[in-house]
C-alpha cells in the first residue's frame, strides 16, 4: 500500500493532482458563489521548527541556496506526512507553507469510527515523523488538530478562476485545537471528542480546556484493526479500490474527460497551466525569484452568518482578481485565519514579472483596502501586508497531491505584519525603497516584536496615492556633485551644448530627449545639464517625475511653473499670493489671477469676468495666462526646462508642451525610457513632439568598459581596484551604470571589499595572486592630487576566500532579467532556462539534447522568436560584440535620429513579422553556435533552477560535449596539453566509449607536391657529415612504433602531428652559416675559417621554402574546406562549460582536468588573465573540501605548476616563475638542480645523453604506455625551454650555466620523444640559447641541425606547420642578431607559407617581425606595405594583441621615421580604449612600448602635464618583462623617456638631476645586459648613453660611444639607427651652424603615407630625426646637491 508510483502522463491527472477530492469529485453545476453543506473530520497538522529552521538557513548559506535546502528538506517531509493521510483515506485539502489540512468527508452517522481512523493516522504520523532531525541540527516536529461536525464548502471566482474554502465551527475548532497542541501531540476539539467513540481513545485532559489530548488507541488486535479500517474506506466515496495496492489516489486513474478537466482548470493557476500544457517536468515547475507579496486578511462582524461570509468573500475575491490582473499579480490562496479570511497574492511569479512590482503591489494593495473596508458587508477590520524579496515558488507535497506555493522569509513577514499592524496597509523597507514613490506616500510605523520574524527592519504604512496638489516635490533626486562627476556621456553632452548654441536667436522651441532602459544614468546625464545650463547663466528649471504623476491631470506643468515661479518652498497659500502678485504685476490684469487658483492652491478673489466663463474656457484662459507668463522670461533670456523621467508626463501636460512649443522658444532636455509593450505607449501630443523636426532623439547606449572601471572607483572612492574585481564589473554590468553600482552596493553590504591606504612607490614582493591585482590604475581626475599630503588616497582589494565567480545576482539585477524572461512564452522560457545551464555560449546540438521531449523545429521557432526579440545571437555576432568591448568600444555607435513612434491604439502589420520570424527561423538552422544578448538574463536564468535540476542537466550537457573536448580540425583536434586524457585514468575510460580523435584527423593536403619536392630537394642539401657523428640512414620504422598507421599521428605540444619520416632518407648535416652575420663575424675574426660556407645553405632552404609555396597552390581547394582556427570558438562553448558542468556535477577530478585545458587554452590563445583565471578556480578547487578526498593525478599537479609558471613568466615575474617549473619538473621526475655543483654533474650526465640519442634508436614503448610517456617528456621539454628563457634573463654571473643545462635537457627530452618537431625547435631553442651566452660554435651548428633535420619532415600536416615555424623562428634570430636581409627573405616566405594555411596566429607574428626588419633596414615603402597587411589581418581576426603592435609601430613610424600611417590622435584613442582590456593587460612588452612611445611624444612636444601618466605606467611595467626582442624595443624607449625627463631636469630643476641620472644610468646597465639576446638594439643603447654623457659634460666619452655606435650599425645593419647617429655627430660635434629639427617642425601634424606613395614623395624622410638638444650646464654647481630642510 505505501509503495509510490510515478506520476500519471496525461494532462487531467496533473491538473487533478494540484486539486483536493472535494473539488474533483464535486458538483460543478451550481453558478458561483455557492455553499455546499456536509460532515466530515478535520486534521490539521503544523510543522513547528520550521520558522527557526528558516532563520538558520539564510544565516548559514547564501539566501537562494538557504530557501532551496529549506523548501528540500520541507518537501521531502511533509511528502511522507501526506502519503500517510492518503493512506488512511483522509483529503488533502490545501497547503499552507508549513502546515496541511485535511479532510474525510462522511455521514453525520459514521463520524465516530472516521475520528478513531484520523486519530490512528495521526498517531502514526507522531510516530514515524514527529520528529526528524535536520542537518543543521534543528528539529522538526508536529503538532496535530482533529476536529468533526458540520462544515461548509464555499466556492468563489468567475468563469475563468474559482476558488475554494472551508468555514464551519470544526474550521475554527481544527486551528485552536492545533494551536493549543504541544511538539509531538494530538489534539481533539471539543465537538470532536463528544462526537468520538471513547472507548477506543486515551486521553489526557487540558487544564480549563475542552480539548482533549489523545495519548494512544486503545489495545485492539491488528486482525480487528484491519477488518474496522476497511469497513472505514467504505464510508470513504472516493478512497483507491481494486487489484493495485499501489494506487494513493483514485484520481491517479482518472479516463481523459475535456468537461471535467475544463472545470479542474480554473482552481489552478495560469502559470502553472502553461508549463503543464507545454508538458514541463514537475520539477520544472519549482523555481527561486524575487517576487512581492501581499496579504490580504478580513476580519468580519461576529453576527455574520455563512451567507454573509460567502457573499463577502466572493465579492472580495472578485474584486482583488480584478484590481491585481492589471498588474499581473495572481491570488496563490484562499484560506480561513483565526475567525477571518486570508488571501495570498504574489506579483512577480513565472510569466508575470514585471518592472515596477513593488510599486503595483502597493497600488493594488491600497485599492483593495479601500474596496473592503468601505464596500463588504460585516466586515469589522482589513489588513494588508506588503514584503518584496526572493523566495521558493513551486510544488510542496506529494507526487499525487501537490499544490503550488511560495515559502520564505518575505513570506513570513508579510503574514506576520498583516497580523501585527492591524486596520491599514503596512509595507517593509524594501519594498519601500523599490516603489520609487514619493515619500509622502508613506510613514514610519513603530517597531513591533513579531513571532519568528529577527530584524524586521522598517515597516511602513502606505498612505495610498494623494491626489491633492502638492507644490515643489518633483526636484531631481539626482544632484551634481564636483565630486563624483558624470563619466562617460561626453558625446551626449556634447550633442546638448551644440543644440543649446544653434537655439539661440530661435523663435521655436526646442527638444533634446535622451531615451534608455532604467539603469543608464539618464538622471545624472540631465543633473549635469541643468548644472551646465546654471554656470551658463541661463534660467532652468529641472524637475523629475515618478509613475503616480502621469495619473494626476497637469501635474507635469503645474510643478513645473510652480518652480518656475518661485513658489515651490511656500508652506502656506498665503505666501505664495504675495510671491505671484509681485510676479504677475504687469503681465496680466488682477482681474485674471483666479485662474490659478485650482493649480497652485491660492485664493484669489473670483472676479466677474472669469465667473462668467465655462470650465473649457477657464482653461483655455488659465493655459494662455501661463504661456504668457514664460513669454516674458524668454524675450530676455534662454529658459531651459530639465524633465526626468518624462514618459510619466500626464497627457494633458504633454498637450499643453505640444502648443507651447509652437508659440515661444523654450529649450527642452527630456530622459525617458522607450516605449514598449512594458513600458508605457505616448498619447497624441507626446508622440506629435517626439516625431517633431524640432526634436533631436538620441538613444543611451552602454558605458565603454574604462567608464566602468573609473565609475567603479569614484563609487567606491578609491584610486585603484584590483583586475579580478574589474573584469568582474564589466563582465556582469555589461555597461550599464545601475548594474555596476548594484553589483558593487552587494559586495560592500556582504563585507567582500577591504580598503587601503595607497601608497605611490609601494612594490609588491612576486606573489601568485598579485599578477593582476597590483597594478595600480589611477583615475586621471585624481592624478593630479597624488603629490598632495594632504589627501589620503585609498585603493580597494578583495577580502581573502572571496570567489567573484560564485556570487549571486543582487536581488534588484535579478529582476530585471526575470521581468524579461517571464514577458516569454513558456516554451521560450525553456529555452532561456535550458541555454543558461549551458552557458553563455550554446551549440543548438546540445540544447535540443536537454530540452525535455523537444522536436527540432519546435526548437528552431522558439529560438528565432528569441533571436528576433534580441535575446539571442549567432556565435558571429557575439563574436562581434566580444571584440568591440575587448577593444573598449559601444557595440553600437551613439544613436541621433528622429524617432519612429506608434501612439497608444495604433497596431504593427502582421505581415511583417510574419516575415520577419521565417527569416530568423532559416538563420538558426544554418548557424549551430548562438549566444545571450544580455549575459544578466543568462545568470538570472540559471540562478532559477533548483539544485537537483541543475545537476541532472549538467550531467546531460557533460555526456554531450566530452566527445568534443579537442582542438579544432584546423589545429588537428589534440589536447591542449599534449596527450592529457592519457595520463588521466577517467578520461581513458571515457576515451573507450568514444572513436579515437586521431582516426578523425585529416592530413592537409601538401601529399601531392611533397613527392615532387622532397627528393630533389634532399638530393641538393646532401653533404658532408658533421664532425663526430657518423652518417646514418634513419628511416621511418626507427621512429616511435606504428608511425604509418592512421593511431600513430600524434598531437604536439605546439599545436601540430607529429610527421614520419621519409623512407630511407639519410640524416645529413651542412656545415653552413649565415651570410650577413658571417661577414660581420669574420672582419672581427670571431669566427674560424672552416665555418665560412652558409651562403649556399641559405640559398637552397630560401629555395625550399620557395617551391613549398609554389606547390601548395594544387591543395588550396582543401586547405579551403578545412576552414580557419575554431579554438577559441570551442574553449568558449565546450571546454570552459565542461569544467563549469563537472565542478556544478561535484565531479571535482573531472573539473580540474577541463580548467587545466581551459587554461592551456587560453595560454595558447595570447589571453593570460584568462589562463589565470581558470588556475585560480583550479587552484581553490584542489583546496575546497570536497575535493581533499580525491588524490590529484601527479602529471595533472605538475601540468598546473607548469602553467603558473608560464602566466608568471610571461607577466614578468621571473623568480616566481622559476619556483612553480622547479616544482613541476620534479613531479614529472627531470628535477632540475638549483646550486652550481648540482648544475656541473648534471650537465655531466646531460651531455653523454645527448651524445647517445645522435647515435641510437629511441626507446620503444609499448602503444598503451607510449601516449603517457610522451605526455611526460613533451610536458618536462615545455617546463625546461621556459626555465632556460627565464636564466637567460638572469644577471647573475653563474647564470649562463643554468641556461645553458635547462636548454641542454629541453633537447634531450625532444630526443627521447621521438618527435622531429619537437627535436628541431628544441634545436632551435639550444641555438638561440648558446648565442645569448656567446657559444658561436655551439649556436651556429646546432641552427644548421635544425634546418637540416627540417628537410625529412614530410611536407604534409605537422611537418609543414613545423617547417613554418622553423622559418619564423630563423627570421626572430636573425633579427635579433642583426642579419636582416635573411630575416627578411624568411619572413616573407613564413608569411606566404601562412597565408596559404591559414594561420592568422602564426601570421600576425611573422609579420611583426618583418616590419621591424624591414624599419630597422629603413625600408619604409615595405614597411608600410607590410603594415597594411598586418592591419587588415588583426581587423578581420579580432587580434586585440596584434592591433597593439600595429598602433606601436605607427608610433615609431611618428617618433623615428617622420611621416605617419595612422595619426598620433588615432594611436592616443586606441590606447585609451583598451589599456584596461584583460588580454592586452596581459602583455606587458607591448604595453610597456606603447607607454613609453606616448610619454616619448610628450616629452618631444613640451607636454609634461600628459608625460607623467603613460611614463609611470611604463616604469611599474618594467620589472614585469621578459628580455624578449620586443621587450628589449620597450625598454630602449623608456630608456629614452627617462632621459628626457633627465635633460628637463637639468634645465629647469638641478636639485633633481642626481637623483635622474641615477635612476637613468641604472636602467641604462639593465637594458644592456638586455641587448645580450637582441644585439641589433647595440646601437640605440650606446647612442643614448652618449647623449647621457654629453649632457653631464663628459665630451671625449660620448664621442667614444658614438663611435661604437657607428661600427656596431655596421656591424648588425641598423641602418635606422645609423640615419638618427649621423644627425647627432653632425648636431653635437661638426655642425658649424644650428641645425633645423625637422621631427619639431613636421609636428604634430606628420605628412601620412597614402597608398600609392614611394619614398620620392617624401624628399627629407632620412633627415626627419628628433635633435637631441645638449642643455647648458653652470660650470661651477652643474649639480648641486639638494636642500635638506631643518628639522
Amino acid at each position: 500500500m505505501e509503495q509510490r508510483k510515478p506520476s500519471d502522463s496525461t494532462t487531467i491527472g496533473k491538473v487533478a493532482a494540484h486539486v483536493p477530492d472535494l473539488i474533483v469529485y464535486g458538483d460543478f453545476s451550481q453558478e458561483v458563489p455557492f455553499i455546499e453543506n456536509f460532515d466530515g473530520v478535520l486534521l490539521f497538522a503544523d510543522i513547528s521548527g520550521f520558522t527557526a529552521l528558516s532563520e538558520k538557513f539564510s544565516m548559514d548559506t547564501s539566501l537562494d541556496r538557504g530557501v532551496e535546502q529549506l523548501t528540500q528538506t520541507l518537501n521531502h517531509y511533509v511528502g511522507d506526512i501526506v502519503e500517510e493521510v492518503l493512506i488512511y483515506g483522509g483529503d488533502i485539502l490545501n497547503f499552507a507553507g508549513d502546515a496541511l489540512l485535511a479532510l474525510w468527508k462522511v455521514q453525520r452517522s459514521q463520524l465516530s469510527d472516521i475520528i478513531t481512523l484520523a486519530l490512528k493516522c495521526s498517531l502514526r504520523i507522531q510516530e514515524e515523523y514527529g520528529v526528524r532531525e535536520t542537518e543543521v541540527g534543528l528539529t522538526l516536529r508536529v503538532k496535530i488538530g482533529l476536529s468533526a461536525g458540520h462544515i461548509s464548502k464555499v466556492v468563489v471566482g468567475d468563469n475563468k478562476h474559482q476558488y475554494f474554502l472551508v468555514i464551519g465551527r470544526a474550521v475554527d475548532e481544527v486551528r485552536l485545537a492545533q494551536n493549543l497542541a504541544k511538539a509531538s501531540e494530538v489534539i481533539l476539539s471539543p465537538n470532536c471528542w463528544e462526537l468520538c467513540n471513547r472507548n477506543m481513545i486515551e486521553i489526557e485532559r487540558i487544564k480549563d480546556q475542552r480539548a482533549m489530548k489523545a495519548k494512544y488507541i486503545k489495545t485492539i488486535s491488528e486482525t480487528e484493526f484491519d477488518e474496522f479500517f476497511w469497513k472505514c474506506t467504505e464510508y470513504l466515496q472516493h478512497y483507491p479500490t481494486g487489484e493495485s495496492d499501489s494506487i494513493l489516489r483514485a484520481t491517479s486513474t482518472l479516463s481523459p474527460n475535456d468537461e471535467l478537466e475544463k472545470s479542474l482548470r480554473k482552481y489552478v493557476m495560469r502559470n502553472i497551466l502553461k508549463k503543464i500544457d507545454d508538458n514541463q517536468p514537475l520539477e520544472y515547475l519549482s523555481e527561486l525569484r524575487p517576487v512581492t507579496i501581499v496579504f490580504v486578511n478580513l476580519q468580519f462582524d461576529e453576527s455574520a452568518n455563512t451567507l454573509h461570509l460567502c457573499k463577502a468573500i466572493h465579492d472580495a475575491n472578485v474584486k482583488i482578481s480584478n484590481i491585481i490582473h492589471v498588474f499581473s499579480g495572481k491570488i496563490n490562496k484562499v484560506f480561513m485565519f483565526d475567525k477571518g479570511c486570508t488571501f495570498l497574492c504574489v506579483f512577480g511569479l513565472p510569466g508575470d514579472k514585471q518592472a515596477d512590482e513593488s510599486t503595483h503591489a502597493l497600488d493594488s494593495a491600497f485599492k483593495i483596502f479601500n474596496f473592503c473596508s468601505e464596500t463588504l458587508m460585516k466586515i469589522k477590520l482589513v489588513s494588508i501586508g506588503v514584503t518584496s524579496g526572493p523566495v521558493f515558488c513551486g510544488v510542496v507535497g506529494h507526487r499525487v497531491r501537490h499544490e503550488y506555493t511560495v515559502i520564505g522569509q518575505k513570506v513570513n513577514l508579510a503574514a506576520r505584519m498583516m497580523m501585527y499592524y492591524p486596520g491599514l496597509v503596512s509595507c517593509d523597507a524594501v519594498t519601500y525603497a523599490n516603489s520609487r514613490l514619493p515619500h509622502y506616500f508613506f510613514e514610519e510605523l513603530p517597531q513591533t516584536e513579531m513571532k519568528g520574524v529577527v530584524n524586521p527592519g522598517v515597516v511602513y504604512h502606505y498612505l495610498g496615492i494623494i491626489e491633492i496638489t502638492r507644490i515643489g516635490t518633483a526636484y531631481l533626486t539626482k544632484e551634481r556633485s564636483e565630486y563624483y562627476p558624470l563619466l562617460g556621456r561626453e558625446k551626449e553632452l556634447e550633442i546638448y551644448d551644440t543644440l543649446l548654441k544653434g537655439f539661440v536667436g530661435s523663435t521655436e522651441g526646442r527638444v533634446i530627449m535622451y531615451e534608455g532602459l532604467m539603469g543608464f544614468g539618464k538622471s545624472q546625464l540631465l543633473a549635469e545639464i541643468a548644472y551646465l545650463g546654471q554656470e551658463a547663466g541661463h534660467k532652468v528649471v529641472a524637475m523629475e517625475l515618478t509613475k503616480v504623476n502621469v495619473q494626476q491631470n497637469f501635474f507635469a506643468i503645474r510643478t513645473l511653473m510652480a518652480m518656475f515661479l518661485g513658489i515651490d518652498a511656500c508652506k502656506s497659500y498665503v505666501a505664495r499670493e504675495r510671491i505671484l502678485q509681485g510676479k504677475l504685476r504687469g503681465v496680466i490684469e488682477e482681474s485674471y489671477y483666479c485662474l490659478l487658483n485650482n493649480i497652485f492652491r491660492v485664493q484669489f478673489r473670483t472676479s466677474a469676468e472669469v465667473l462668467k466663463m465655462d470650465n473649457e474656457t477657464r482653461t483655455e484662459e488659465m493655459e494662455l495666462f501661463l504661456v504668457t507668463i514664460l513669454q516674458k522670461v524668454v524675450d530676455k533670456d534662454i529658459l531651459i526646462f530639465v524633465i526626468d523621467e518624462a514618459h510619466f508626463i500626464d497627457p494633458a501636460s504633454w498637450e499643453f508642451l505640444d502648443n507651447l512649443l509652437s508659440k515661444i522658444p523654450v529649450f527642452m532636455v527630456m530622459s525617458l525610457s522607450p516605449p514598449s509593450r512594458q513600458a508605457w505607449l505616448p498619447c497624441v501630443s507626446a508622440a506629435n513632439i517626439i516625431k517633431s523636426t524640432k526634436t533631436t532623439y538620441v538613444q543611451l547606449r552602454e558605458l565603454k568598459p574604462s567608464v566602468i572601471l573609473q565609475k567603479a572607483c569614484q563609487d567606491l572612492g578609491v584610486v585603484s581596484i584590483p583586475r579580478e574585481l574589474e573584469t568582474f564589473l564589466i563582465q556582469r554590468s555589461h555597461g550599464i551604470p545601475f548594474y555596476c553600482e548594484e553589483l558593487l552596493r552587494n559586495l560592500h553590504l556582504k563585507n567582500m571589499l577591504i580598503f587601503h591606504l595607497w601608497e605611490e612607490e609601494e612594490e609588491v614582493d612576486d606573489e601568485w595572486e598579485g599578477l593582476f591585482t597590483n597594478a595600480i590604475k589611477v583615475i586621471p581626475s585624481k592624478t593630479e592630487s597624488l603629490s598632495s599630503s594632504d589627501n589620503e588616497l585609498y585603493i580597494c582589494t578583495i577580502r581573502q576566500n572571496v570567489k567573484l565567480q560564485n556570487i549571486m545576482l543582487p536581488p534588484t539585477l535579478k529582476g530585471i532579467a526575470l521581468a524579461e524572461l517571464d514577458n516569454m512564452s513558456p516554451s521560450e522560457q525553456m529555452v532561456v532556462k535550458c541555454a543558461a545551464i549551458i552557458g553563455l555560449t550554446f551549440t543548438t546540438d546540445l540544447l535540443l539534447h536537454i530540452l525535455p521531449e523537444w522536436t527540432k523545429r519546435k526548437m528552431n521557432q522558439t529560438l528565432a522568436a528569441l533571436v528576433d526579440s534580441h535575446i539571442f545571437k549567432c556565435f558571429n555576432k557575439r563574436k562581434d560584440s566580444q571584440s568591440a568591448q575587448s577593444q573598449d568600444m559601444p557595440s553600437t555607435e551613439l544613436l541621433v535620429c528622429p524617432r519612429t513612434v506608434r501612439p497608444i491604439g495604433q497596431e504593427s502589420g502582421i505581415r511583417s513579422s510574419v516575415y520577419n520570424l521565417i527569416k530568423q527561423e532559416q538563420l538558426v538552422i544554418q548557424c549551430g553556435v548562438m549566444a545571450f544578448c544580455m549575459p544578466l538574463l543568462q545568470e538570472a536564468a540559471y540562478e532559477i533552477w533548483l539544485k537537483s535540476q541543475k545537476k541532472a542537466l549538467h550531467l546531460k550537457c557533460v555526456s554531450y560535449l566530452e566527445g568534443q573536448a579537442h582542438k579544432c580540425r584546423r589545429c588537428g583536434e589534440g589536447d591542449f596539453i599534449s596527450f592529457h586524457r592519457h595520463t588521466v585514468e577517467m578520461m581513458l575510460e571515457s576515451l573507450e566509449s568514444q572513436e579515437d580523435i586521431s582516426e578523425q584527423h585529416k592530413e592537409y593536403p601538401f601529399s601531392e607536391a611533397a613527392s615532387l619536392i622532397i627528393y630533389t630537394t634532399l638530393q641538393r642539401l646532401q653533404g658532408p657529415s658533421f664532425e663526430g657523428m657518423e652518417r646514418k640512414a634513419v628511416t621511418a620504422e626507427a621512429s616511435l612504433t606504428s608511425t604509418c598507421s592512421p593511431e600513430s599521428v600524434q598531437r604536439t605540444s605546439e599545436d601540430i602531428t607529429t610527421s614520419t619520416f621519409s623512407k630511407k632518407l639519410e640524416l645529413l648535416l651542412p656545415q653552413d652559416i649565415e651570410k650577413e652575420t658571417v661577414k660581420a663575424l669574420k672582419k672581427d675574426k670571431m669566427l674560424p675559417e672552416e665555418n665560412l660556407k652558409a651562403e649556399e645553405t641559405e640559398k637552397e632552404f630560401l629555395e625550399r621554402l620557395d617551391e613549398i609555396i609554389q606547390q601548395s597552390d594544387r591543395g588550396q581547394e582543401k586547405i579551403r574546406r578545412l576552414g580557419s582556427c575554431e579554438c577559441e570558438e570551442i574553449v568558449e562553448s565546450v571546454f570552459v562549460p565542461l569544467a563549469w558542468h563537472c565542478m556544478a556535477m561535484g565531479e571535482y577530478a573531472r573539473a580540474l582536468y577541463y580548467l587545466l585545458e581551459c587554461a592551456a587554452a587560453y595560454l595558447h590563445l595570447s589571453n593570460n588573465y584568462m589562463a589565470f583565471c581558470n588556475l585560480n578556480t583550479a587552484e581553490n578547487l584542489i583546496k575546497s573540501v570536497d575535493f581533499r578526498a580525491t588524490v590529484i593525478n601527479r602529471f595533472e599537479e605538475a601540468t598546473f605548476y607548469s602553467l603558473k609558471g608560464e602566466v608568471c613568466y610571461n607577466m614578468g615575474q621571473m623568480n616566481l616563475a622559476k619556483k612553480f617549473i622547479g616544482k613541476a619538473l620534479i613531479l614529472l621526475n627531470r628535477r632540475f638542480p638549483f646550486t652550481l655543483i648540482g648544475v656541473f654533474f648534471k650537465t655531466l650526465m646531460e651531455v653523454p645523453k645527448h651524445t647517445s640519442h645522435q647515435k641510437k634508436q629511441q626507446f620503444l614503448y609499448s602503444h598503451s604506455k607510449r601516449e603517457k610517456k610522451l605526455a611526460f617528456l613533451y610536458q618536462q621539454g615545455h617546463c625546461l625551454s621556459l626555465l632556460w628563457q627565464l636564466f637567460s634573463l638572469d644577471t647573475a654571473t653563474n647564470s649562463k650555466k643554468f641556461c645553458r643545462l635547462a636548454a641542454l635537457m629541453k633537447m634531450n627530452s625532444a630526443e627521447e620523444s621521438g618527435d622531429e618537431s619537437q627535436i628541431i625547435s628544441s634545436y632551435m631553442e639550444f641555438s638561440l640559447c648558446c648565442q645569448m651566452m656567446g657559444y658561436q660554435d655551439e649556436w651556429m651548428k646546432y641552427e644548421l641541425m635544425a634546418i637540416q633535420r627540417s628537410s625529412h619532415l614530410q611536407v604534409i600536416g605537422g611537418g609543414l606547420l613545423t617547417t613554418v615555424k622553423l622559418a619564423q623562428s630563423l627570421a626572430y634570430m636573425k633579427l635579433c642578431l642583426g642579419n636582416l636581409p635573411l630575416s627578411i627573405q624568411l619572413g616573407y616566405r613564413a608569411h606566404e607559407m601562412c597565408v596559404r594555411l591559414k594561420k592568422p596566429k602564426l601570421d600576425y607574428l611573422v609579420l611583426c617581425m618583418l616590419f621591424k626588419a624591414l624599419f630597422l633596414s629603413i625600408r619604409y615603402q615595405d614597411c608600410v606595405r607590410v603594415l597594411s597587411w598586418l592591419e587588415e589581418l588583426v581587423v578581420e581576426e579580432e587580434r586585440i594583441i596584434g592591433m597593439a603592435c600595429f598602433f606601436s609601430y605607427c608610433l615609431e613610424l611618428l617618433l623615428y621615421a617622420g611621416f605617419s600611417f595612422k595619426s598620433f590622435k588615432e594611436c592616443l584613442e586606441f590606447i585609451q580604449r583598451n589599456e584596461t582590456n584583460c588580454i592586452l593587460m596581459s602583455q606587458n612588452s607591448i604595453m610597456l612600448g606603447l607607454y613609453s612611445s606616448l610619454a616619448i611624444w610628450f616629452a618631444r612636444l613640451q607636454q609634461w602635464g600628459n608625460f607623467k601618466e603613460p611614463f609611470e605606467k611604463a616604469r611599474r611595467l618594467l620589472r614585469r618583462t621578459s628580455a624578449s626582442f620586443f621587450a628589449t624595443s620597450g625598454f630602449c624607449r623608456f630608456l629614452e623617456c627617462e632621459i628626457l625627463m633627465l635633460r628637463k631636469h637639468i634645465e629647469e630643476k638641478p636639485k633633481l638631476v642626481r637623483e635622474t641620472r641615477t635612476k637613468t644610468l641604472k636602467d641604462l646597465d639593465q637594458v644592456l645586459s638586455r641587448c645580450s639576446t637582441s644585439p641589433i638594439y647595440y646601437p640605440r643603447v650606446y647612442h643614448l648613453k652618449a647623449y647621457i654623457l654629453l649632457m653631464l659634460g663628459n665630451e671625449e666619452q660620448s664621442q667614444n660611444y658614438l663611435s661604437q655606435a657607428f661600427q656596431l650599425c655596421d656591424i648588425y645593419g641598423n641602418l635606422l639607427e645609423k640615419s638618427w647617429l649621423e644627425i647627432s655627430d653632425e648636431w653635437w660635434f661638426t655642425a658649424k651652424g644650428p641645425m633645423e629639427d625637422l621631427w619639431l617642425k613636421a609636428a604634430p601634424d606628420f605628412p601620412k603615407w597614402e597608398k600609392g606613395m614611394t619614398e620620392k614623395d617624401f624628399p627629407e624622410i632620412h633627415k626627419t630625426k628628433y635633435l637631441l638638444r645638449v642643455p647648458a650646464l653652470d660650470i661651477n654647481n652643474p649639480f648641486p646637491e639638494p636642500e635638506i630642510p631643518d628639522v
